[in-house]
């Protein structure tokens, strides 16, 4: 019986165009429709990264000369902290003008800074270029290596 509706129902040409409608609707919604919170987190990072890189590139090629490779890894996405009202029956985000109120935007943590330089394998460049980094970006210098290119 259940097979006899089922080969009916294929039969019927406006229901298998109905049918492959809807499986390609699907399909396009699983490959569109499922950009969340993770991969937005991780298209902030890139740009934060990117961004800062070519800060660095800015920086040490005005200190150095010559051409810079740069490479930073950010350990998490920006953060944003937002007003609230503490009541005695718990706490809410102020909103205003329909929006939360931000209180304070942090950027990505900064895991290391890799650079590439021409002087980078002098000891005294490379510790400049350390000390500035370290000091911009409020990270350790054992989280920043400096090197040279490749003879």
């Amino acid at each position: 019986m259940k097979n006899e509706a089922v080969s009916a129902l294929l039969k019927n040409k406006k229901t298998l165009v109905l049918l492959a409608a809807a499986v390609i609707i699907g399909i396009l919604m699983m490959i569109f429709g499922g950009r969340g919170k993770n991969e937005a987190e991780t298209d902030e990072i890139s740009e934060y990264e990117e961004s800062t890189e070519n800060k660095i590139e800015q920086t040490v090629q005005a200190m150095c000369g010559g051409k810079v490779y740069v490479i930073v890894s950010a350990e998490y996405g920006k953060e944003t902290q937002y007003a609230k009202n503490v009541t005695e029956s718990g706490e809410q985000t102020v909103i205003s003008s329909g929006a939360p109120v931000t209180v304070r935007t942090a950027a990505p943590v900064i895991r290391g800074i890799t650079v590439v330089c021409r002087n980078g394998g002098d000891p005294s460049a490379a510790r400049r270029i350390t000390e500035a980094l370290s000091c911009a970006y409020g990270i350790s210098s054992a989280r920043i290596y400096v090197t040279s290119y490749r003879q």
